[in-house]
C-alpha cells in the first residue's frame, strides 16, 4: 500500500534512525504499546559493501539487500506491514563497521 492510503485513514508518518555498527541484530523500530508498524520507505548507506537483512518479531525475514561501498540504496519495497502487535522491526548486517551502517526507515504505527 502507498503512504495515502495510510495518511487518508488519518494515520500520522513516522521516520525511524539507527546506525548499525556491529555483528548483533538489532531493533530499528519498536512501535508503541498496542500498534503494529507499517514501514512504507527504506533508505540505506555505508562506507564498506555488505548485506543488510530486516525481520520481522519473532524471525520473519522480510528482506534482505547488497550494500555496494560508499553507495546510497532506496529500495521500492511496497510496505512490509506486521502482524504482530507491539513487534518491532530487526535488522542484521554481514560485516562489522567502523563508521556504521545508516538506516532510515518511514511509515506508521496504526
Amino acid at each position: 500500500m502507498s503512504n495515502e492510503f495510510y495518511l487518508s485513514r488519518g494515520y500520522t508518518p513516522q521516520v525511524k534512525s539507527v546506525t548499525i555498527s556491529g555483528l548483533s541484530t538489532i531493533k530499528v523500530w519498536t512501535p508503541a504499546a498496542g500498534k503494529r508498524v507499517v514501514v512504507t520507505n527504506v533508505s540505506i548507506s555505508s562506507n564498506a559493501a555488505g548485506t543488510i537483512a530486516f525481520y520481522f518479531e519473532g524471525n520473519d525475514r522480510i528482506a534482505q539487500f547488497f550494500r555496494q561501498g560508499s553507495a546510497t540504496i532506496n529500495p521500492h519495497i511496497g510496505s512490509w506491514e506486521s502482524t504482530t502487535v507491539a513487534g518491532g522491526i530487526f535488522a542484521k548486517v554481514n560485516t562489522s563497521e567502523t563508521d556504521g551502517v545508516y538506516v532510515n526507515l518511514e511509515g506508521f504505527e496504526m
